[in-house]
């Protein structure tokens, strides 16, 4: 079955939904990031060369797990929106529902980049150094701002220090011979071979775990819409629903598909009129609620703006009832 112009719309609609949800979501994770990654670089500061890199992954590992989850949930969302639009996807949910995350995955991964560099020199393209001073408890300091920055060099020819250096599973760098892995005992900067090794394998640490969760999220959702249409076919044909005042909201939308049926472009005071024509009852809601007092008319009903919205809203759902 081929998805209708309204379903197109509606998946359209959500899809910039998800992805505004992520992108909120991003930004104060990002502010967040960046407030970490200043505190890494106070603690790094002040230790020793051994000690640094355990205090970078300390801040660094609680951020990437959490970034993870964000865009494993922004799967999740998509994904939910494939498998409710089969007709439109088929068997291709998983690969439309990775096409729609990669506005989100580049951000994310050119924030690892970013956040490395701001942990190690405690500024980036993003957040600029101005001066430092001493701490003098009681004592008022300034310091001038400076009207023009100095511009940093381009994020791609940064180089890490030598201590961030590690081979292991957790930063994405497996085995080296000997004499490819440089000393790591020492403030020095690694050079750009090793600095694009190192970023490489934090990216490549980030998909693997990345991939793990989007895994159990796919199958969680595929398990999910299976129950579902399994319960299509084997639950029982529910009937209409009879809450308190349903006849009045049936009878209502006939008499309105009868009117339009003869004028489908009547609305507002005309439209009303028709309806005090037919002697039209108003919903039982809005008589119990006090909107609808006794007597009134519908052109005059129209004449509140709650009404109104109500009246153009009984308007539309009966248009759309078979």
């Amino acid at each position: 079955m081929k998805p209708t112009e309204g379903s197109l719309d509606i998946l359209v609609r959500a899809v910039q939904a998800v992805g505004d949800l992520f992108e909120d979501a991003f930004t104060k994770f990002d502010s967040y990031g960046q407030t970490q990654a200043l505190m890494a670089y106070s603690e790094i500061e002040r230790m020793r060369v051994g000690q640094k890199a355990s205090a970078f992954h300390r801040h660094f590992l609680p951020l990437r797990k959490e970034l993870i989850s964000l865009l494993a949930e922004s799967y999740r969302r998509f994904f939910k929106l494939a498998l409710a639009h089969a007709s439109a996807f088929g068997s291709s949910a998983d690969m439309w529902t990775q096409v729609q995350l990669q506005p989100a995955l580049r951000p994310a991964l050119e924030w690892i980049r970013e956040w490395y560099i701001l942990a190690c020199d405690g500024e980036n393209q993003q957040l600029r150094r101005i001066g430092s001073m001493p701490f003098l408890p009681g004592q008022n300091v300034s310091m001038p701002i400076p009207t023009a920055v100095p511009p940093l060099p381009p994020s791609a020819s940064w180089r890490a220090p030598a201590w961030l250096f590690q081979v292991s599973p957790l930063v994405g760098i497996g085995p080296l011979k000997n004499e490819h892995v440089p000393a790591r005992d020492s403030e020095e900067k690694l050079g750009g071979a090793h600095t694009r090794l190192l970023l490489k394998g934090a990216k490549r640490a980030f998909l693997w775990e990345l991939g793990g969760a989007i895994e159990t999220f796919r199958n969680e959702g595929i398990a999910a819409a299976g129950t579902i249409r399994a319960e299509a076919f084997t639950a029982p044909k529910r009937g209409p629903n009879k809450r308190k005042g349903w006849e009045q909201r049936l009878k209502l939308f006939e008499t309105i598909k009868n009117i339009l049926s003869a004028k489908p472009d009547l609305e507002g005071m005309e439209f009303c009129a028709a309806l005090d024509k037919r002697h039209a009852r108003p919903l039982l809601d809005w008589i119990e609620n006090g909107e609808w007092r006794e007597g009134l008319t519908w052109k005059e009903s129209w004449g509140h703006p709650g009404l109104r919205r109500k009246i153009r809203r009984v308007r539309q759902e009966a248009q759309k009832t078979n």
